[in-house]
């Protein structure tokens, strides 16, 4: 009988160091694959996501979707058909924007430039401080 807690522990341990090291990279993943986006689009750069202490302790994820529709289209389509609770700590904005914690930073994309659409890349963000 005394084997069980031991193994409980062992597990609950296990469990929790997989967490640290990578299960809440899982977790904001899933919340920006999750959402729903434009019919079409077509990813640009996938979901990448770290924990930096730029200015404050905060996680950071982002994903560089290109469609159809311009940025101010996107982000009311990805605005109206997904929750508010889905939508929490996300922000839509133009990928051609500065950014001194972006990810993926347009600045140095040549790739980008060179495209004619540029209007039609949208970066989806997580943002959100460790220590709220």
């Amino acid at each position: 009988m005394k084997r069980k807690p031991k193994k409980l522990l062992w597990a609950v341990a296990i469990l929790l160091l997989f967490y640290v090291l990578a299960g809440w990279k899982m977790l904001v993943a899933r919340r920006i694959e999750m959402l729903e986006i434009p019919e079409g689009s077509e990813i640009v750069y996938p979901t990448k996501i770290w924990i930096s202490d730029v200015y404050w302790i905060h996680i950071k994820g982002e994903k560089v979707i290109k469609c159809d529709m311009d940025y101010k289209a996107a982000k009311e389509y990805i605005e109206e058909h997904n929750s508010e609770r889905a939508l929490k700590n996300i922000d839509v904005y133009p990928y051609g924007g500065m950014s001194d914690i972006a990810i993926y930073e347009a600045e140095f994309d040549e790739m980008f430039w060179q495209q004619p659409d540029q209007d039609n890349y949208i970066t989806i963000s997580y943002l959100r401080k460790v220590f709220e």
